[in-house]
Order: structure tokens, then C-alpha cells, then sequence
């Protein structure tokens, strides 16, 4: 029997800490842009499946009094990605509309500048690189912001495969 008061409350639970989640990876997306040389960026981003299952945890603890199914544990998961992602290619779609100014792109040039020497030794064409970043050039914000979503979305599907299977765990 489909017990519609644990999915509005796995689902509200979710849309919670997606916000969060959503929080996380504009901090981490903002320390990429405006502090490129910095680590943080990378072991913020690196931070998402763990903060996911911390979130998780919680809700499992908090909410179901310590017992968790996997199934259910996927469902939030998947929701928890699917919600923060939504609000990340808002605040995405915001910045590149109106705040970038080409900031982005130029970062991404620096770096493919950077790593030439590395591409060249590695039989990797640089102007295809080029062709690529005249590519990413010409999208608009709004189509940006709509990749990063759905990348967003993707990667946390197969994320929440194994951030779900810590529902098992007792408290």
C-alpha cells in the first residue's frame, strides 16, 4: 500500500535540503569564479555526496526514528538532487544573465592556456579545445544554466545510488 504521508514528508524533507544543497554549490561555484586559483572550490564540490548522506542521516534519525529503507532513501536522495539543482540553474541563469560579463569564459581560457603544454604531450588537439570554448562563447545564459541543471540532476541520480545505501545504517 503507497503511503502518501511518507512521500509528502520524504518530498518536504528533500526540497529542504536541496536548498541547502543548492547553497553549497553556489558557494562552491562562486569560489571557482572568484577565487580560481584556490582549493576550495574542488573539496567544496568533492563535499556534495557526503553532505547528502549527512542530510540523509538527519532525516532518517530526525524524522523516521532511525530506520530507513533503501528505497526511500533513494527517493530523497534523487529529490534532494533533483530540487537543488533546480535552484542552482536559477541562481546560474541569474549570474550569467546579468553579473558574469565574461568572467567565466575567460577563467575557462586561462586554464585551457595554461594546461596547452600538458594537452599538446598528450596528443590532445588545442584546436579543438578552442573550437569548444568558441562553442561555450556563443550559448546564452539561459541554455548554461539549463546544462548545469540537468548535469546537476545526472550526476546526483547516480550519486544517490550509493549515498542511499547508508540508510541502513542504525543509529
Amino acid at each position: 500500500m503507497i503511503d502518501f504521508n511518507a512521500i509528502t514528508q520524504t518530498k518536504a524533507f528533500a526540497r529542504q535540503d536541496g536548498v541547502f544543497l543548492s547553497m553549497l554549490w553556489i558557494v562552491t561555484f562562486a569560489t571557482v569564479v572568484y577565487a580560481p586559483s584556490s582549493d576550495v572550490g574542488g573539496m567544496l564540490m568533492l563535499s556534495t555526496p557526503f553532505f547528502v548522506a549527512w542530510r540523509m542521516i538527519r532525516f532518517r534519525n530526525y524524522a523516521l526514528e532511525g530506520v530507513m529503507s533503501y528505497r526511500k532513501a533513494l527517493v530523497y536522495c534523487i529529490y534532494t538532487f533533483f530540487y537543488a539543482s533546480l535552484l542552482f540553474g536559477v541562481a546560474l541563469f541569474v549570474y550569467f544573465r546579468f553579473i558574469d560579463n565574461g568572467r567565466f569564459l575567460g577563467i575557462i581560457n586561462t586554464m585551457v592556456i595554461q594546461l596547452t603544454p600538458l594537452y599538446n604531450r598528450s596528443g590532445i588537439s588545442t584546436e579543438e579545445l578552442t573550437a569548444a570554448l568558441g562553442l561555450l562563447s556563443e550559448l546564452k545564459p539561459l541554455e548554461i544554466a539549463f546544462a548545469f541543471a540537468v548535469y546537476g540532476t545526472l550526476v546526483g541520480w547516480v550519486c544517490s545510488v550509493f549515498i542511499a545505501a547508508f540508510a541502513k545504517l542504525k543509529r
